[in-house]
């Protein structure tokens, strides 16, 4: 069971540079082995001077299936974005991973941070 004491915590950021999803997508975060995660923070900002479309895509290692989280969503010039909010989470499971892309010549920025918890066999 996942409690707060045994919780392992994590941040990591990346520069989105892909502009297609799936395998070809800029991986942001990837579940550990023993481990499942709780994502309770993830943002997105953006440094272009227009308008730009991102996408976020979780991949499910247990069926090999890549799920959009965000698909070609736009932010403003310079704008930010709060993708998980409120208290929410997502959950991932070993192997489980959060992929990023974004359309030619934009500039986005992704913030993921969370809980690990390691899970006995």
């Amino acid at each position: 069971m996942a409690t707060t004491d045994t919780a392992k915590y994590f941040t990591n950021a990346k520069d989105l540079s892909a502009t297609s999803g799936g395998a070809s997508g800029d991986v942001i975060y990837t579940c550990p082995a023993n481990f499942i995660s709780l994502i309770k923070f993830l943002h997105v900002s953006s440094g272009a001077s227009g308008a730009k479309k991102y996408s976020l895509q979780w991949y499910e290692a247990a069926t090999t299936t890549y799920h959009f989280i965000i698909d070609e969503h736009s932010v403003a010039g310079n704008g930010i974005e709060e993708v998980v909010e409120g208290g929410a989470y997502l959950a991932l499971a070993a192997g489980d991973k959060i992929v990023g892309f974004e359309e030619s010549g934009s500039d986005f920025h992704v913030i993921v941070s969370g809980e690990e918890h390691f899970q006995t066999a």
